[in-house]
């Protein structure tokens, strides 16, 4: 293990320890899981509907686009491309939402992705699948930009870019293990 990683390890043990301490952090937990169980349950349905609709739609517009006047034909493909637009939008939420619930399962909800520091939990109550503080999400966007979406390194590991998540590097909070 590199140095910077077991500083990162070491940051994220103590901001465990941090949230593990506060008397109102399972309550607060179990709060967000239901409010992203409804998000997901609000979106899903939508974003399987309008798909199918959208293919459906699609099919009909190539055969008769033939005879369609330009002008709609125009206002149509603008549809589809808002529509696909918005399709992405949810199925972005629906993918930070899933991997909202993991982290939630694991144990690392509400610690930031890039500082390792506590989320404070006005901004996750607002935010519920955020994955990094005020702080962090803004000096990511100046550098990529205000549509870039945060992810971590290593995509098989949810959050923390690979230094925990599965059994095989996982970190001890046993302080007797190192």
């Amino acid at each position: 293990m590199t140095a910077e990683e077991r500083e990162r390890s070491r940051k994220l043990k103590a901001t465990l320890a941090l949230l593990k301490e506060d008397p109102e952090w399972p309550a607060f937990l179990r709060e967000q899981r239901e409010a992203l169980l409804a998000l997901r349950d609000e979106l899903a349905p939508n974003v399987h509907s309008v798909t199918r609709d959208h293919l459906r739609s699609g099919d009909s517009n190539l055969s008769s686009s033939s005879g369609q006047h330009i002008g709609d034909a125009g206002s149509d493909a603008e549809v589809r491309a808002l529509t696909i637009r918005l399709l992405d939008k949810d199925r972005e939420q629906l993918f930070e939402i899933d991997a909202a619930l993991e982290r939630i399962r694991r144990g690392t909800y509400g610690i930031c992705e890039i500082s390792l520091d506590p989320i404070p939990k006005g901004r996750l109550r607002v935010r519920p699948f955020c994955r990094l503080t005020v702080k962090c999400q803004e000096e990511y966007e100046k550098k990529y930009g205000s549509y870039a979406n945060y992810r971590a390194k290593n995509q098989d590991s949810v959050g923390f870019a690979g230094l925990q998540n599965d059994e095989d590097n996982a970190i001890s909070l046993d302080e007797s293990e190192e």
